[in-house]
């Protein structure tokens, strides 16, 4: 029987708990699980705008369809010990594309970052216009942006910025006119909020296998 082709998947969970303090010690307690999915990374970032929140984002290679790694026991496990109560929504999807805008070593902090999921019309279009704004992203302190492509639903997407201190993250999300374009379908109807944090921790796991078990 011919083998399933490894594909990869990234799933960011974004929640609420009372300590968010508790959640590193528990993805690292989980190592296994994760290791059991496919992972090769888990990255956790908190909020320094909302109390509480966090997000989580899971890189991942396997030969299981997406739908089973969505329903793996290893979710709902991690769920209960982090002390979540109403399952979250997950986005799951790909990468479109990664663009350097800035040297990440240069001096000031690459720990800050702006999460948005977002609908768009069409990502072919999206992405031009993302490519055309690069120089509007440098002057506002963004040295990263990552675009992924929700596997559910073709027209969303989530796109991911680094940014140099939380003053210039305060200043893209609340004050210019040119993030409004890219942030104003954020927080609407199911969407989530803007997520506004900073680098928290990162758990890189060994090239797996892709056999991603249950």
């Amino acid at each position: 029987m011919a083998r399933r082709p490894v594909r990869s998947f990234v799933f960011a969970i974004d929640f609420r708990v009372p300590q968010p303090e508790r959640v590193w010690p528990l993805l690292e307690a989980n190592r296994e699980s994760f290791a059991d999915l496919g992972a090769y990374y888990v990255f956790a970032y908190e909020s320094t705008t909302e109390p509480g929140r966090v997000l989580v984002v899971i890189g991942v290679q396997t030969e299981q369809p997406l739908l089973d790694l969505v329903r793996s026991r290893h979710f709902f496990v991690w769920f209960d010990a982090v002390g979540i109560d109403d399952i979250p929504a997950v986005f799951a999807g790909e990468t479109v594309e990664r663009l350097d805008i800035a040297d990440m070593s240069a001096e000031g902090s690459a720990d800050i970052v702006v999460v948005t999921i977002t609908p768009v019309d069409d990502v072919g279009t999206f992405m031009a216009h993302v490519r055309a704004s690069v120089d509007n992203f440098s002057r506002a302190g963004i040295r990263k942006t990552v675009v992924y492509q929700a596997f559910d639903n073709p027209r969303e997407v989530m796109f991911l910025q680094q940014l140099q201190s939380q003053d210039s993250a305060r200043r893209w999300v609340g004050r210019s006119d040119i993030a409004a374009e890219w942030l104003a379908a954020a927080g609407v109807g199911a969407y989530p909020p803007v997520f506004v944090g900073r680098f928290a921790h990162a758990m890189r796991l060994g090239q797996t296998s892709g056999t991603g078990r249950r």
